[in-house]
Parts: C-alpha cells; sequence; structure tokens
C-alpha cells in the first residue's frame, strides 16, 4: 500500500504551495497527488521542467501512468504551455490557459481537473511581484470547487522573503513539516444558493493575500443585488483581526450587503468589534 501524504487531504477547490527542499520529498509528493488524480478520474495537467522524466519517476513510486498519457486523462508539458507562452511570463495569458484547461476537462466528462506547476523556471524573473500576483488571481480557477492546483516550489531557488510573499497567496502551504491533520490550512469555494462564499480552516498571516484575493473576486463577480451575499463560515476553525476585516470587505465597501452564517461564538464577536457601518449592511446569524 502506497505510503500517505498530506497532499491526499486535498480536493477539488484546493490551491496549495509545496514547498520542497530535495527531489524525494518533491516526487513522493507529487506521486501522492497524481496517483488520486487518476483514482478519482481527474484531468491532470503537469506543466514544469524535466517533464518527460516524471513518468519514469511514478513507475518507481508503483504508478504506471502509460494508459492516462495514452487516453489524454494525463498531460505532461515543459513550462511555456502555461506561463511561457510567448517566451516570457504573461500572468493574464496564464489565468486564462488554465481556465481553458477547466472548461475542456469539465466538458470532456472528468469529475475534476489537477493542475501542477513545477515553479523552478520563475527563478529567472526579475522580482516575484507578477508571479505574487498571478498566484493571487489564479485562485478564482479554483473557485467553483472543480479544479484543484498544486504549485512547487523549491526553497534552494528562492529567497525566505520570495517565499513569504509567494506562499501567502496560496489558502494551503505545505513542507515536509506541515501537520497532515492540518491541509488544507484555509479551503475556500464558492456558493450558488445562496451566492456567497464558503470556508474551512484557518485564516491567518500564512494566507492573508489569498483570502483577500477570494474576496475581492466574490465582490467582482456578483453585482449588488436584494439577495445578500453569504459567508458560511461554520468550518472555520480560526480568523485573526486582519481575516476578520477582510471578510467584512463587501458589506465594508458599501457596494454590498453581507449576511455571515455559521460563525463560532469567538468569531462573532471578532467581527462586530471590526465593524463600524450601518446595521442594515452587515447581518451576522
Amino acid at each position: 500500500m502506497a505510503a500517505s501524504s498530506p497532499l491526499d487531504q486535498l480536493s477539488p477547490g484546493d490551491h496549495a504551495c509545496l514547498v520542497f527542499d530535495d527531489e524525494p520529498l518533491r516526487a513522493r509528493s507529487v506521486t501522492a497527488y497524481i496517483r488520486a488524480g487518476l483514482r478519482q478520474h481527474h484531468r491532470i495537467l503537469y506543466h514544469g521542467q524535466s517533464a518527460d522524466r516524471l513518468p519514469a519517476v511514478l513507475a518507481s513510486h508503483g504508478v504506471d501512468v502509460s494508459a492516462a498519457l495514452d487516453s489524454g486523462q494525463l498531460l505532461l508539458a515543459g513550462p511555456g504551455a502555461a506561463y511561457l507562452t510567448a517566451g516570457v511570463f504573461d500572468a493574464e495569458a496564464s489565468l486564462a490557459a488554465w481556465m481553458g484547461e477547466a472548461d475542456r476537462a469539465r466538458a470532456a466528462g472528468y469529475r475534476g481537473m489537477r493542475g501542477i506547476g513545477d515553479m523552478s523556471w520563475a527563478r529567472r524573473l526579475d522580482g516575484v511581484d507578477q508571479l505574487s500576483w498571478y498566484e493571487a488571481q489564479v485562485n478564482r480557477v479554483f473557485a467553483d470547487g472543480y479544479a484543484m492546483g498544486i504549485c512547487l516550489y523549491d526553497r534552494r531557488l528562492f529567497s525566505e522573503l520570495e517565499l513569504r510573499r509567494l506562499t501567502r497567496t496560496h489558502p494551503a502551504t505545505i513542507t515536509r513539516n506541515t501537520d497532515p491533520d492540518r491541509v488544507p490550512l484555509l479551503r475556500g469555494v464558492r456558493t450558488r444558493k445562496p451566492p456567497g462564499l464558503r470556508l474551512a480552516g484557518e485564516a491567518d498571516l500564512s494566507n492573508r493575500q489569498a483570502l483577500r484575493a477570494m474576496m475581492e473576486h466574490l465582490i467582482e463577480d456578483h453585482v449588488p443585488a436584494p439577495v445578500p451575499l453569504t459567508l458560511d463560515l461554520s468550518r472555520l476553525r480560526f480568523a485573526d483581526s486582519a481575516a476578520a476585516r477582510t471578510l467584512l470587505g463587501p458589506a465594508a465597501a458599501g457596494t454590498h450587503q453581507l449576511r455571515i452564517a455559521g460563525a463560532s461564538p469567538s468569531l462573532r464577536r471578532l467581527l462586530r468589534f471590526h465593524w463600524s457601518g450601518p446595521s442594515a449592511a452587515l447581518r451576522i446569524e
């Protein structure tokens, strides 16, 4: 039986950053992620360096992907198709590419789509500003709970400051020391009826930019309407003060009414403490 991995806890809707510092950890993690995708009939796309060597790595861990490659369930490609379409990094084009892949996987009848981005190519970028913006914005691809993705960051290629900026754009970060019971740390999935966002886990400094992007996307994608946006926080175990202010964003902006459901007593107190707007804009149940 294959050894379990923290990545086994991920599911559609998740966007995780895997920070590794040796090849065995990378190989075990990618294998676990792909094995689960094959079992669950997900379309799996890997974009990164050494894609041609990945089948041998998977085989060494007991995963024969020949049939998946032949059927198109598994696609292995270099970074060009997803990140460097014209030889340079275009964040907008990368976002469009991943959205298109999710649409094609859905149309083909797959139960979900799994993206794997080996970000080693990004060490050549002049700073991480554009990459950090992209990582925050790509959360929209996973918001409806159909697609999921992991981004592979080699600690040996990025500074600690760069890694901190990049990991905070991901709802979840996984390292060799991560407790599997806390994976993913934060999960956010859109709801349709009622329109809004369902959050689970913990919202803190480690995923602050990701939460901010989720809330910004929620506002952008819903025109103001008589029906309020609903935040289902019944599975949100913890939120710090900055996260609470971010959650109140739609109501604080004065553009949307906001309904908060399922918050714990401590979180309700925190939200009320940070709320200074009109009572009609916010309903905490």
